[in-house]
């Protein structure tokens, strides 16, 4: 595996991101949200070789495409030393739909999730984000924009299929949050997810690994797929409606 400082954390953020922090041959999780403090125990496995003696080396790919996301594979130490040591049977080619079938396989899940998660679950993440430190009494001001306009302000077009999938689920959201006993719910919300935001702006990331950070925070840092949904719906509710992610 190549060290973080040839693979870019953009490009490492976006391959686990669109490999559901797991791995994309047996399905394990690498990356545990349900504990900030474990480790990430997944590889990025280069498809094509970086260096001449690596498996699949291809004197033709040139460096910006080998330590790309679309030359990267998440896998697990175990399936990672499987793919390299017996190259034969894992040519770049098959490799290249593995990812792509694995890719699939976690949006079908959040697809799946976004249709099946309710009331329940947003009560239960709504429960985390209320308890969360993320408290601001006031919402800073900011224009709204139309959803296109955010995502290209906010520079977020690799996770505009996701943005998209979350805004489904508005309808529900909108539902619970009219019917919540506390007239102040919304507001109280919109006012976390605000200061979460702002605090993660503090720290000098990008709004890509904002959005990351803030979709794990807002699935309650649960890696079901069905809070991974429910998270997404709740983030882009408030992307959409609300300042947050606005500058």
């Amino acid at each position: 595996m190549a060290s973080k400082a040839t693979i870019s954390k953009r490009n490492e953020r976006l391959l686990h991101t669109k490999s559901g922090n797991r791995c994309a041959m047996c399905k394990i999780l690498l990356a545990d949200p349900d504990n900030p403090s474990s480790p990430c125990i997944g590889e990025n496995a280069h498809i094509y070789g970086e260096k001449s003696d690596a498996a699949r080396y291809d004197a033709t790919k040139n460096e910006e495409f080998v330590n790309s996301e679309r030359n990267l594979i998440f896998l697990c130490c175990n399936c990672h030393k499987k793919i390299d040591t017996d190259v034969a049977s894992y040519p770049a080619e098959d490799l290249f739909a593995l990812k792509a079938k694995h890719e699939q396989w976690v949006v079908e899940m959040l697809e799946q999730g976004s249709v099946s998660y309710g009331f329940a679950e947003l009560e239960v993440l709504a429960k985390y984000l209320m308890s969360s430190s993320a408290h601001s009494k006031d919402t800073p001001s900011y224009t709204i924009l139309k959803i296109s306009d955010k995502i290209q302000k906010n520079a977020l077009r690799p996770f505009e299929d996701y943005i998209t999938m979350g805004l489904v689920s508005t309808l529900t959201i909108d539902e619970y949050m009219n019917k919540h006993p506390d007239p102040s719910f919304a507001t109280q919300l919109t006012n976390i997810m605000s200061s979460q935001y702002q605090c993660l702006k503090s720290q000098g990331l990008d709004n890509e690994e904002i959005f990351t950070k803030l979709w794990d925070f807002a699935s309650g840092k649960q890696s079901d797929f069905s809070y991974r949904a429910a998270g997404l719906g709740i983030l882009t509710y408030f992307f959409e409606k609300c300042e947050v992610f606005e500058k």
